[in-house]
């Protein structure tokens, strides 16, 4: 019974599995920048006290106009919330956390609102206040404020907290998409990614992902680039892996020949002949 219930799921979400590295790859990429971004916001507090609402609202965003934070939230649900049986099992744990970052996150931007847009006339601060505009919000007001006037710091403790668990999930779930070339590419292609996630070489990342062999990590997006026509980010690719194996075969033949046919076409250029592909 339970078999039939998981074929049902899978097959509803046909279209979601066959674009499935695409929607992964694009979930790191979402997940960088957001924590990146909060990185930058809670250094900023640490060093000041304070937090810039813009900042926060440019994280998090509206309805109407999503932030990176908001865009994540709703990737993770669209992969493994709505994603049934589909992807890797220890993922709905991440989808679970990057929802808890996002709640903790509009909660510490109503916070930081507040704080900026009434707590001056609370307490008296803002150019044109007066007596009567305190005594007008009262002694509880007053202490509603400096209630919230706390919260912040926590939160953004919370959030670097739970930061820091779902980055963990996602480097040990790694070599479970070793066979996502959209993912090797990026990483390829943005290696300090890598290293400001987890603070690890891609070298190490492949070692990891490919059983000792980081070579393949880069033979694997080699093809891929290949598959695309994308010659001289092949040939790099596979330079990549030469450099960490000098022995590996697979990647010493396609330097070879990738070299061969980026000089062959490089000649043709120079001849002014158009290849037979582009008159196709």
């Amino acid at each position: 019974m339970i078999g039939c219930k998981k074929q049902k799921n899978y097959s509803r979400n046909t279209w979601l599995n066959r674009r499935r590295d695409y929607f992964v790859t694009d979930m790191f990429k979402k997940f960088y920048h957001s924590s990146i971004f909060f990185l930058q916001i809670y250094r900023e507090h640490i060093e000041t006290g304070r937090v810039s609402y813009a900042d926060i609202e440019k994280l998090v965003g509206t309805e109407n106009k999503k932030g990176c934070l908001w865009r994540l939230k709703d990737d993770c649900h669209l992969l493994w919330r709505n994603g049934g049986y589909v992807f890797k099992v220890d993922d709905p744990l991440l989808d679970w956390i990057i929802g808890s970052i996002f709640h903790e996150a509009m909660k510490l931007k109503e916070n930081i609102y507040l704080l900026e847009y009434y707590a001056p006339p609370t307490n008296g601060t803002e150019e044109g206040s007066n007596q009567e505009i305190r005594k007008f919000c009262g002694l509880e007001c007053r202490r509603f404020m400096e209630k919230i006037f706390h919260e912040p710091a926590k939160q953004l403790e919370n959030i670097g907290i739970l930061f820091g668990r779902a980055s963990f999930i996602m480097r040990n779930n790694l070599p479970l998409y070793s066979d996502n070339f959209l993912l090797l590419r990026y990483f390829i292609e943005n290696p300090n990614v890598v290293v400001e996630l987890w603070s690890e070489t891609l070298d190490e990342i492949f070692k990891d992902m490919f059983n000792g062999a980081p070579e393949k990590g880069y033979c694997f997006a080699g093809l891929s680039y290949f598959e695309g026509n994308w010659y001289e980010k092949s040939l790099g690719a596979f330079q990549e892996a030469m450099r960490v194996n000098e022995r590996c075969k697979e990647a010493d033949l396609w330097t070879r020949q990738l070299k061969a046919l980026l000089l062959s076409k490089k000649q043709e250029k120079q001849q002014g002949k158009i290849p037979l592909t582009q008159l196709l």
